[in-house]
């Protein structure tokens, strides 16, 4: 089941130029753009590179280990499919940052 979980005021979070967070158990890079914020998986599937700290281009991610890019509105990989990351929604309530995310299942 998915729950919205708070991430921090916008003013607490350090962009540069993504802001790396935990919610429910998972790494999410979380990125200013435009007016509002884009969330993803922050490990890069690749080599596990933090998406956070890649670089910005015209609404993708470029990890900056490999230069793969990531599309933030859908997590499309330019490289393939197979390597996609998963998206996650994003909302400002009350000032602070939400992402709606479901918790990381332990293995038995």
């Amino acid at each position: 089941m998915s729950a919205w979980i708070d991430v921090g005021a916008p003013a607490e979070l350090e962009f540069r130029p993504g802001a790396t967070v935990v919610a429910a158990g998972r790494r999410i890079a979380l990125f200013r753009v435009g007016d509002g914020y884009r969330a993803l998986d922050n490990p890069c599937p690749h080599a596990g590179a933090a998406l956070a700290d890649g670089t910005l281009l015209d609404g993708k991610v470029a990890c900056f280990l490999h230069c793969w890019e990531f599309d933030l509105e859908t997590g499309a990989c330019d490289v393939g499919p197979e390597w996609n990351v998963r998206v996650y929604p994003v909302r400002e309530r009350d000032g602070r940052l939400e992402i709606e995310v479901e918790p990381e299942v332990a293995p038995d």
